[in-house]
């Protein structure tokens, strides 16, 4: 199945590459990851995106983050790579909407593939158990 529209997709990159940087914030999955790094980080936190570029069906469009509070010229500061689907966009981006829209898609779409069959679903994980075999009624 494919995830992406190589299309749409490596040109909205080339929208984000213009309008860089781009202030973000992280999402729910980004959180998760840092805080089992062991990295405390408040949910109201800016980043700034500095690179975008578009990986495929595997990881979509690839943002890296610089934190604000970051010392640009320090090297040994800590950035991410990240997939957009994992970043709120600053609202007042010209490109928002459509970021939101690409968003949107994505999520639907790896929610579809990972979701597997409507079989998988109703079929038990484990094999039923072996009743043991009664006397009669009741006995």
């Amino acid at each position: 199945m494919r995830i992406d529209d190589k299309n749409v997709a490596t040109a909205l990159t080339e929208k984000l590459e213009a309008s860089l940087p781009i202030k973000v914030k992280a999402r729910k999955e980004f959180l998760k990851m840092l805080k089992k790094r062991g990295e405390l980080v408040n949910p109201e936190k800016e980043f700034e995106v500095d690179w975008v570029a578009y990986s495929g069906d595997e990881g979509g469009i690839m943002c890296r983050l610089v934190s604000k509070n970051d010392n640009p010229k320090d090297e040994d500061q800590a950035q991410y790579v990240v997939s957009i689907t994992h970043l709120k966009i600053d609202p007042d981006h010209p490109h928002a909407e459509e970021i939101a829209t690409y968003q949107r898609d994505r999520n639907r779409k790896l929610m579809l593939q990972n979701r597997g069959s409507l079989m998988t679903e109703l079929m038990p994980l484990s094999p039923p158990k072996k009743k043991k075999r009664g006397k009669g009624f009741g006995q």
